[in-house]
């Protein structure tokens, strides 16, 4: 076997993440919390930490990206992904991430339940199970996806970064936050970067509109040579909940995925609100944390 060699991540890898990534999930699901669209989704949000980027480490074996440890938009949270052919990594990832990544509260890894043998390589390197976790639900685009839309209101796709100012909008009132909207130069900036996503797709990007007013939004990824779309971020603003155009959105958005040729779609969530939808339960992440 030969032995993969270390790298600190540049900007022409990230490419190679995505790849690895839709490959680990190709035969296994069980990091399928962190797929490509997750990736890319943080890589170009707001939040996230850029100037650390470099920080990320990679393991090549023979130019194929192996495994991948980075934080989690800031440092404090951990993602470790390996491929099966490389999970003797597992002890140098996590004294890599741990190094890295830990802040004064520490350092958090979440670990699909199912996933027994990163499990006993974290407790045996001194993390301890956390009260923290994700859930991940699924639903099947073969199944139904039709809604109706009261009169007035039409499903649009965003055209481009030219929708910043509308995109910073919906998801400033639909995520519920306080105090007014936020419209400097910096934040509209920052909105932009979002819509200029690498493998973004506007036409799986759709808002409802109410002459003029985004009433409600879902975001959607699908990338060929997957078979699957995931679901981020979605939202409605207040005055418009409980009239089912939260659900119009998503189906009409998924609809397109599956036109484009997804299968099913993932969500990171346990709302009610996605298994009125039809998604149902398919695995469940526990944060391990070491102090």
């Amino acid at each position: 076997m030969s032995i993969a060699k270390f790298q600190n991540y540049k900007q022409n890898n990230y490419e190679d993440v995505c790849q690895f990534l839709i490959r680990i999930s190709q035969n296994s699901k069980k990091s399928i919390n962190w797929n490509w669209a997750r990736w890319e989704w943080m890589y170009f949000h707001q939040d996230f930490d850029i100037k650390k980027v470099e920080s990320i480490g990679l393991w090549f074996d023979n130019e194929k990206l192996v495994a991948i440890a980075t934080y989690d938009y800031y440092n404090g949270e951990s993602v470790i992904l390996v491929d099966n052919e490389h999970k003797y990594l597992y002890n140098d990832i996590i004294l890599y991430s741990v190094k890295t990544f830990s802040d004064q509260d520490g350092l958090g890894i979440a670990v699909n339940d199912d996933d027994t043998e990163l499990t006993a390589k974290l407790i045996g390197n001194g993390f301890q199970i956390n009260e923290g976790t994700e859930n991940i639900l699924v639903k099947d685009l073969s199944e139904n996806l039709n809604y109706q839309l009261a009169n007035g209101l039409t499903i649009k796709h965003i055209e481009g970064t030219c929708d910043a100012m509308k995109f910073n909008e919906v998801l400033w009132k639909g995520m519920d936050h306080e105090g007014d909207v936020q419209t400097d130069d910096a934040t509209i900036k920052s909105m932009e970067r979002m819509l200029s996503a690498k493998h973004i797709n506007y036409k799986l990007i759709n808002y409802v509109d109410d002459h003029g007013t985004w009433a409600a939004f879902c975001g959607c990824w699908f990338m060929k040579g997957t078979d699957y779309a995931y679901v981020e971020p979605v939202c409605t603003l207040p005055d418009y909940r409980k009239k089912g155009i939260g659900k119009a959105v998503v189906y009409e958005s998924l609809l397109r995925c599956k036109k484009a040729g997804a299968k099913k779609a993932f969500v990171i969530s346990d709302m009610e609100f996605y298994k009125k939808l039809g998604f149902v339960q398919h695995s469940h992440y526990t944060f391990y944390w070491k102090k």
